[in-house]
């Protein structure tokens, strides 16, 4: 390797919640698509809110609209199970999540309660 090359080296994957949140970014490791919620069929019972697993707590109430946050979610597809009208859908073509979202998770994160 010459002087003036870099050698680089992939990131480590972001395994926990926390690294997840601070980084912006999905588990590379993560096989299955982030889930995605169809707003105009969603009645905002938050059942799957309740049912997402606390490790990836990628459902979030945004003024009207439930969201996922694909960077969080792992595709495990509980809130799928949870909810009662079907409108939870695989997302393979999720598009990173802008940057008033990340504000307004991590502004939300400061107020939850966790386990771990």
């Amino acid at each position: 390797m010459q002087s003036d090359e870099v050698d680089f080296v992939s990131p480590a994957p972001a395994t926990t919640f926390a690294q997840r949140l601070s980084e912006h970014r999905r588990n590379d490791e993560w096989k299955k698509a982030p889930r995605r919620i169809e707003p105009a069929e969603c009645i905002g019972c938050d059942s799957c809110m309740r049912a997402c697993p606390p490790q990836f707590s990628a459902i979030y109430n945004h003024g009207l609209d439930v969201v996922i946050v694909p960077e969080l979610c792992n595709g495990c597809a509980k809130c799928v199970q949870a909810c009662p009208v079907d409108c939870i859908y695989p997302d393979e073509s999720w598009q990173p999540t802008g940057q008033a979202m990340w504000t307004y998770v991590e502004g939300q994160e400061k107020f939850r309660v966790r386990d771990n």
